[in-house]
């Protein structure tokens, strides 16, 4: 009877997992509902409502620009001084055109969870904590791609010519015995 028991028990475990793990038998749908640019439930918000809304506005004119496959819109939203592991503002231009142009259906997420200031640099400049994605339907294949995602993620960004622009992720240069990827790695943004 200890035997049964046990098997029983194992059974009931493993269903219970199956069905938490959201067991399914048709495909996830082709976008995930979680799009567009969006303030985590207690983001921690470290700057003034009108930065915070500011900052907001700055993503969804990038999502915008990119759902319209619009690039001059889109490069507008960088900042002059981009800087991203060593890529610069024309070698995320050449990225996105080549998306653009391999890709179509894009769909967007940015969900905040830190935005912060920091007042010692020159020019004023916000961190933003960001979890996201951008996936879209390939050209070729007709199929869902993931074009990048990321957790965690900060986005660095500056406030140059009355308004904010997207900085970079990360300000460090490749160093010299390093070579770039053949895509460019995470983020656009």
């Amino acid at each position: 009877m200890e035997g049964k028991g046990l098997t029983l028990t194992i059974a009931m475990v493993i269903g219970a997992i199956l069905a938490s793990q959201g067991c399914q038998s048709a495909p996830p749908p082709a976008i995930s509902d979680i799009s567009g640019t969006h303030f985590a439930e207690g983001a921690v918000i470290q700057v003034d409502e009108n930065s915070s809304q500011a900052i907001l506005s700055l993503f969804k004119e990038a999502e915008d620009a990119v759902h319209r496959k619009d690039l001059d819109s889109l490069m507008t939203l960088y900042s002059d001084h981009y800087s991203h592991g060593g890529y610069t503002k024309d070698d995320v231009r050449a990225f996105w055109r080549d998306l653009f142009e391999h890709y179509h259906d894009f769909s967007v997420a940015h969900i905040f969870s830190v935005i912060k200031m920091d007042m010692r640099q020159k020019l004023l400049v916000a961190h933003v904590t960001c979890t996201g994605y951008v996936v879209a339907i390939s050209n070729e294949t007709g199929q869902r791609v993931n074009i990048d995602s990321w957790l965690g993620e900060v986005h660095h960004l500056t406030f140059e010519h009355g308004r904010w622009h997207l900085g970079g992720t990360f300000w460090e240069i490749p160093r010299a015995k390093e070579s770039r990827p053949a895509i460019m790695p995470h983020p656009f943004f």
